[in-house]
């Protein structure tokens, strides 16, 4: 446990000015997440965050010696990226995304009928991350514990969370309401490829019902706001895949406003990544 401590502290300070780096990059380049209706910031924000992050992780992963999560991960960045810029069609996203999962599942040793059930899982729960990154620190914030917990596990999926939890919390520093950098798309889809790959690296199969017990907890406040989501939208007749600020986090802020809100989610991520971590011991 002291060498991944030390990998999640090497990766904390290598991040800090990679991401006061990827600010100073963003404003001068124009990479910018500008104020709408449904995006309530005060002022352009650079949405480049993630790429802090993403070089982090992927640099360790490649001297961990996996390299296909690596390059996998490089092109979800880059389906990110592409979206934080131009916002392509949401089917075209869906099908490239499901491209690079199968792409990186196929290298692993992932029976057939399992492969199917792992590649669709991977495409609802990388989404279901990247749609809790809506307010000021929350999706970081929510990825940090189940980091931690995989970070504990043997091999080489223990020491890449143990980099990205590092590196999550040295963007949380600007992250932190008032951010002063945004994830991006590019930085939550591959928060979300990276809490869905590295269970199955470190052999936490979610076929049996504990492993499916262990997966619901590692996700439970991503998986938790998109029930409500889902089921909020079927009642109003409204589109499930149609943007808005319908989510279970905008509910809790405009009752309880940002600060308990962010507690309220982060604490749901807590407890569900400290009852994955007490059922993989069962």
């Amino acid at each position: 446990m002291l060498e991944r401590l030390m990998v999640g502290v090497g990766a904390f300070v290598v991040c800090l000015p990679l991401t006061f780096a990827a600010i100073v990059v963003g404003r001068h380049a124009g990479l910018l997440d500008m104020p709408t209706l449904i995006k309530p910031h005060a002022r352009p924000i650079p949405y480049t965050g993630g790429a802090a992050i993403a070089v982090v992780i992927f640099a360790t992963a490649i001297a961990a010696d996996q390299f296909p999560l690596a390059l996998v991960g490089v092109g979800v960045w880059l389906i990110g990226f592409v979206d934080d810029m131009r916002s392509p069609p949401p089917v075209v996203k869906l099908l490239l995304e499901l491209l690079l999962i199968l792409l990186w599942a196929i290298t692993q040793p992932i029976a057939f009928p399992e492969l199917i059930v792992a590649v669709a899982t991977g495409v609802v729960l990388m989404n279901a991350f990247n749609v809790i990154d809506g307010l000021d620190g929350l999706a970081a914030g929510c990825a940090l514990a189940p980091l931690v917990v995989v970070a504990t596990a043997h091999g080489p999926a223990g020491v890449i969370a143990a980099a990205a939890a590092g590196s999550v919390a040295a963007f949380l520093v600007f992250n932190r309401p008032p951010a002063r950098v945004f994830l991006g798309d590019e930085g939550s889809l591959v928060l979300g490829f990276l809490l869905w790959a590295l269970p199955l690296i470190a052999g936490m199969g979610f076929t049996t019902p504990k492993g499916a017990l262990m997966w619901t907890l590692l996700w439970l406040f991503p998986l938790l706001n998109a029930a409500f989501v889902v089921a909020g939208r079927m009642r109003a007749g409204r589109p499930i895949m149609l943007g808005d600020r319908s989510h279970l986090y905008d509910f809790w802020r405009k009752r309880s406003g940002l600060t308990m809100t962010l507690l309220a989610c982060w604490s749901i991520a807590a407890l569900g990544a400290v009852g994955a971590f007490i059922a993989r011991g069962l």
